[in-house]
């Protein structure tokens, strides 16, 4: 997919949502790690690592004698990385610029991770053999994606049932896969490696009276909006209407939980250990 493609932008406001979102996403992202394997003293790479949270994530499970590498298309929130690392006092993450679907680098990890990337790759078979060249024999890949097609949207949220279907259009209107985490086990298999058997899933959800549930979905959308009105999907001032009128109100009077989500899964694989590098390296 062409980096222009990519619908949630890259704007200052659309990093802070990304820190707020990690929050929220990193119990399943976490578990899905913990169970794939990664432990101390792994080298790690992180595909599409944004602002840094999956980076800093793996960071702590790594461990000082363990090393992270986050590598991301986007100049600006990689510097915003940095400067987040750097007030953190994170000694053990570094961050470089490069495309996840083309990456050629100089050595092998012990780990590739991913979080909400594979959705936007052209070819997920094809770059996960490709991801797979830079992971040693025996070594991980991991990835949390959405399964979109799950809906955890009770029909008592009619609101929230059609708003969700705005934002799940101009995703697939850019490009992007909403339930490519359905088909990562597959696509795991069919590139190689070895899928364990029993992925994690999980929704993430609150009372309606929770603001957590209005802001959520409500920041989603002011990020998707410019490609919401360039796809002609939706009027800018109707979204706006939406969210400060009937959305709010449903969720304030909801008599069942709110998703904050579509349902996300882990899924890991390993390389195996019979599986030769057959293609060169150089710096990337």
């Amino acid at each position: 997919m062409k980096d222009t493609d990519y619908a949630l932008g890259r704007t200052p406001a659309e990093y802070d949502r990304l820190i707020e979102q990690a929050e929220l996403l990193r119990p399943l992202t976490e578990r899905a790690f913990r169970s794939a394997g990664i432990a101390p003293g792994m080298r790690a790479l992180d595909l599409g690592c944004g602002v840094g949270d999956v980076s800093f994530l793996v960071a702590e499970l790594v461990g000082p004698s363990g090393t992270v590498l986050g590598v991301d298309l986007d100049e600006a929130a990689l510097r915003f990385a940095e400067q987040r690392r750097a007030t953190r006092a994170i000694e053990n993450v570094s961050f470089q610029r490069g495309d996840v679907g083309s990456l050629t680098l100089d050595r092998t990890f012990d780990v590739v991770v991913g979080r909400f990337v594979m959705m936007y790759l052209d070819e997920p078979t094809a770059a996960l053999k490709a991801i797979a060249e830079n992971v040693r024999p025996g070594g991980i890949t991991v990835f949390h994606e959405w399964a979109a097609r799950l809906s955890p949207i009770s029909p008592e949220l009619p609101v929230l049932a059609s708003f969700a279907n705005v934002i799940g259009a101009t995703f697939e209107r850019s490009g992007a896969r909403l339930d490519t985490g359905l088909e990562l086990h597959s696509h795991m298999r069919d590139a190689g490696l070895e899928p364990g058997p029993r992925p994690l899933a999980e929704i993430a959800m609150c009372a309606g009276n929770d603001p957590v549930a209005h802001r959520r979905w409500a920041r989603f959308a002011e990020s998707l909006l410019p490609k919401i009105v360039e796809y002609g999907i939706a009027r800018e001032q109707e979204i706006r209407n939406i969210i400060d009128g009937p959305l709010r109100e449903e969720f304030l009077h909801a008599r069942v939980l709110v998703p904050l989500s579509w349902p996300m899964i882990g899924q890991w694989a390993r390389k195996p250990h019979s599986v030769t590098r057959t293609r060169g390296r150089s710096t990337a």
